[in-house]
């Protein structure tokens, strides 16, 4: 999958007419993707992907030390879709079932990014022991929860890109005796606007 499609940045883009650019316009879109996802804070997925798309990733934490009763934890990612599996083994090993904590024994709450153990399950509070916990979980934006600020987003770098990309380099251009000055290549300022609601906690200190 991928953000938008070429056709529906492609209507960004007035003076394009046709088909012929669609693969220079999804490598764009696919730039797009790491430049955002690195300007909102996404960590890299296990596989080196840097992405807003859904991906999966592996987190170390120290089993509830944050929540005043030891029963929730904060993920890095979110939406998160899918809680792939559940460890909390004090030797860090994360490979005997005996610590492996049951999906039926948690609380995912997706948007928020949280796990919560259950009060009337048999794992009803984490160890505290440093790293002890090992969360495998898939998370971020798939084709149907894609915001639409995003894909708005989206189309607009991936036209500002497309329609300045023979003045890479350059600060100003020419013509007939006069001189403009050129925007970056970098995210334009109506773009981190519309990510800036979605950004991960991660990225708000400082």
């Amino acid at each position: 999958m991928a953000i938008v499609d070429a056709s529906t940045a492609r209507d960004y883009i007035p003076t394009l007419t046709g088909t012929a650019a669609d693969s220079l316009i999804d490598t764009l879109i696919g730039r797009f993707d790491a430049a955002a996802a690195a300007y909102m804070g996404f960590p890299k997925q296990d596989d080196g992907t840097v992405s807003v798309e859904v991906g999966t990733y592996t987190e170390y934490l120290d089993g509830g030390i944050e929540a005043p009763d030891g029963r929730e934890l904060m993920l890095m990612v979110r939406p998160v879709v899918s809680v792939t599996s559940l460890f909390d083994d004090p030797e860090q090993h994360y490979d005997d079932t005996a610590d492996q904590i049951a999906a039926d024994n948690f609380i995912v709450y997706d948007i928020q990014g949280r796990i919560v153990l259950r009060t009337d399950k048999t794992d009803s509070q984490f160890s505290g022991v440093r790293r002890a916990v090992r969360v495998i979980y898939t998370a971020g934006y798939s084709t149907s929860t894609m915001p639409q600020a995003i894909k708005h987003a989206c189309c607009l770098q991936v036209a500002h890109w497309f329609q300045a990309r023979a003045h890479i380099g350059k600060t100003n251009v020419s013509s007939s005796g006069q001189t403009a000055g050129l925007m970056s290549l970098a995210l334009l300022p109506e773009v981190k606007e519309a990510l800036q609601p979605f950004r991960l906690p991660t990225t708000w200190v400082g």
